[in-house]
């Protein structure tokens, strides 16, 4: 009987490290599927606010539109208006380029006119006054051309009397 009760004790005994062992392991294997529970019940909480947030908005959404369509309303209102108004406008607006035209013409008048008196102030006195002025600076500049060489030949002459009374100082300092 001995060989009995120790069987049961072993069995008991590994019973118990198995029932142990399994409970382990299967609380192993549901941490992470508890873990994604949590995270599934944290989101579906942040759905109903978002949901409950949306019917608010939807809410918002609806007097937005009332009121837009009444906005609305009263625009076409205003746009029949101005269409009226714009007919007014239009034969205005015919009545000054009637008035442009007239302009347009009279310019073009005074423009051919302005013309006129720009090629006769400019044949009678602007013309014959550049005349003489390039006839004088033409004069003038013939002269200094003239005399350049004259002065180059001048200023080689100063110089060789420059050295001439040089030496000739020297000579007298010396014979002194």
């Amino acid at each position: 009987m001995v060989d009995k009760e120790m069987l049961s004790a072993m069995e008991e005994l590994l019973e118990r490290k198995l029932d142990e062992k399994l409970d382990q392991k299967f609380d192993e294997n549901l941490k992470p599927v508890n873990i994604k529970l949590d995270r599934l019940e944290t989101s579906v909480e942040k759905l109903d606010e978002r949901t409950a947030s949306l019917e608010t908005s939807v809410e918002k959404m609806e007097e937005r539109t009332t009121s837009l369509e009444t906005s609305v309303t009263k625009l076409e209102t205003s746009v029949e208006k101005l269409g009226e108004r714009t007919t007014g406008l239009e034969m205005s607006v015919s009545r000054l380029e009637t008035s442009v035209e007239k302009l347009d013409e009279r310019t073009a008048k005074l423009e051919t006119d302005m013309n006129f008196i720009k090629v006769v102030q400019l044949e009678n006195n602007v013309i014959p006054r550049l005349n003489t002025i390039e006839k004088c600076y033409l004069d003038t500049s013939k002269r200094y051309l003239e005399r350049t060489e004259q002065i180059d030949r001048m200023d080689s002459d100063i110089s060789i009397l420059k050295q001439i009374v040089t030496n000739h100082s020297e000579k007298l300092k010396k014979a002194q």
